[in-house]
């Protein structure tokens, strides 16, 4: 597929340290919630990602472009809109990297209620 790009560099191995997942807790109808997902790159190969893709367009990544070098830290910033979303949410961001295996799947997960008028 066009949006599965290959990711180009020697496998390397990527550790968010257990913290894959998110709860955001409970929120109002309408708030943005956001999230870093702090990472190293635990490899011998600098770490390239070449993509971060979110099912629907209420869960935006945004990721550093430029390799991180072995030993390096660094984070993808999430950015959940529940607007027209109700109810228990668990919204899925894969990373696509040189890492093997390739895809890297991070989530964040709450509850939206309804804004009471």
């Amino acid at each position: 597929p066009a949006d599965h790009i290959v990711p180009k560099g020697a496998p390397t191995t990527i550790d968010f340290g257990g913290k894959q997942r998110f709860e955001f807790g409970t929120i109002q109808e309408g708030e943005k919630t956001t999230h870093d997902f702090e990472f190293k790159n635990t490899g011998k190969n600098p770490l390239t990602i070449s993509n971060c893709k979110a099912a629907c367009g209420c869960t935006v990544p945004e990721w550093q472009k430029t390799p991180i070098m072995p030993g390096e830290t660094s984070k993808i910033h999430v950015i959940f809109n529940s607007e027209g979303k109700i109810g228990q949410q668990i919204k899925a961001v894969t990373v696509i990297a040189n890492t093997e295996p390739q895809e890297t799947i991070i989530t964040m997960s709450g509850m939206v209620e309804k804004e009471a008028k």
